[in-house]
């Protein structure tokens, strides 16, 4: 009996208080800290061709009608910005554009990359304290070393205002020229190239009479027709604990489906296995049409799934002319356990656009020493930007 007692008066005092219009329970035991928030979810990512004339709005209100003060800086890798703004009102708009932004930092929109991102981060002032829009971050002794926002806070949804970031992408270019080895005759999955020269020489590799083929002739220069390329063999000291250079091996233009689905473009790819030593491909010079400012070259390789060592891996770049004169881009180099992580799926390599050049010659080493140690090379791409 005394319990049923207990509980009807429990229920009754709850009943009473959620009654009573000045009293307001959830009110009273949660602590509003300082959160600003866009009215909607803002564009934050800009084409990297167009920085020049890319620009940013968004309005911010004040969900907790609490906050005082809102201040915004911008970090750019090591360098952050003075307050770029100081808001004592809700709601406002700010906006400013991508130079703007980027002199405050005293940058220009040459010194920003694809892969690089303008971080923003807010103070909010309260009449309860000061709130930093960081996530929070605590070290081994449980001290906070970060800010005062929870990550839950900055996810979509939540139209976070408090740690935002600008990031940049890369509009889908046009082809110039390109080949995916579609043209080069194959035979069948377990023909062999049988070279000329010594196992071990370094030396320009040539066709055989048979598939698979290392070389290839253009059949001619326009858009729709396949990069020639030639090939050659490079010896490389201790690449093999067992034997040096190859005589017969899987190595040249097939079509193999053993270690994926299919190839990112089309049914043919250049493979090489257990050359122990180097296979060194040069493709064509590709010019890039006269008044094009933006262009770039791109591949995609396949690294088979086994144990890489040291001096097994890919080396690529493009011999490049500007309007200064000749150049070397380097566009990967990936070796040893760089190329077991990367292992087992279609890797993209991509220069991204690059202002000013005049032409590219694409070269791709790759290197390895054992049979299980393979590469499949697809959908070569010189690039340029589409016209508006």
């Amino acid at each position: 009996m005394t319990m049923k007692k207990n509980l009807k008066i429990i229920i009754g005092l709850v009943l009473v208080l959620g009654c009573t219009k000045d009293y307001n329970t959830l009110e009273d035991i949660t602590f509003h800290g300082g959160y600003i928030a866009f009215t909607q979810e803002p564009d934050l990512s800009f084409n990297i061709l167009k920085l020049d004339t890319e620009s940013f709005t968004g309005t911010l209100y004040d969900p907790n009608e609490n906050a005082t003060n809102y201040t915004l800086k911008a970090i750019f890798g090591d360098l952050e910005t003075e307050t770029l703004v100081n808001i004592s009102s809700f709601p406002t708009t700010i906006s400013f554009t991508i130079p703007e932004i980027l002199a405050e930092f005293g940058l220009t929109i040459d010194d920003v990359g694809l892969n690089d991102r303008i971080t923003f981060v807010a103070v909010v002032t309260t009449p309860t304290g000061i709130f930093d829009g960081r996530s929070p971050n605590y070290d081994v002794n449980n001290i906070n070393q970060g800010g005062d926002t929870t990550d839950r806070l900055k996810f979509s949804g939540h139209h976070n205002a408090m740690e935002f970031s600008f990031t940049f992408f890369q509009p889908e270019g046009v082809k110039i020229r390109g080949t995916s080895f579609e043209e080069v005759p194959v035979g069948l999955e377990d023909d062999v190239y049988v070279r000329n020269g010594g196992n071990d020489e370094t030396i320009d590799l040539v066709n055989g009479e048979n598939p698979p083929f290392v070389d290839y002739v253009a059949k001619g220069t326009g858009k729709d027709d396949e990069l020639g390329f030639d090939s050659e063999y490079i010896a490389i000291t201790d690449i093999s604990t067992s034997s040096l250079g190859f005589s017969e091996e899987r190595i040249g233009v097939v079509s193999l489906l053993e270690d994926y689905e299919a190839y990112p473009d089309g049914v043919q790819g250049f493979h090489s296995e257990d050359a122990d030593g180097a296979i060194r491909i040069t493709f064509d010079t590709v010019n890039v049409p006269k008044g094009q400012e933006n262009s770039g070259v791109s591949f995609e390789v396949f690294f088979g799934v086994t144990s890489w060592e040291e001096l097994d891996g890919l080396h690529a770049y493009a011999n490049i002319t500007t309007d200064d004169g000749s150049e070397v881009l380097e566009l990967a180099s990936v070796f040893s356990n760089d190329t077991e992580t990367m292992a087992g799926q279609w890797l993209k390599i991509d220069s991204g656009y690059k202002k000013g050049i005049r032409s590219y010659q694409l070269v791709i080493q790759i290197q390895s020493g054992a049979t299980a140690e393979s590469f499949d090379l697809d959908n070569v791409i010189v690039y340029e930007a589409q016209d508006e």
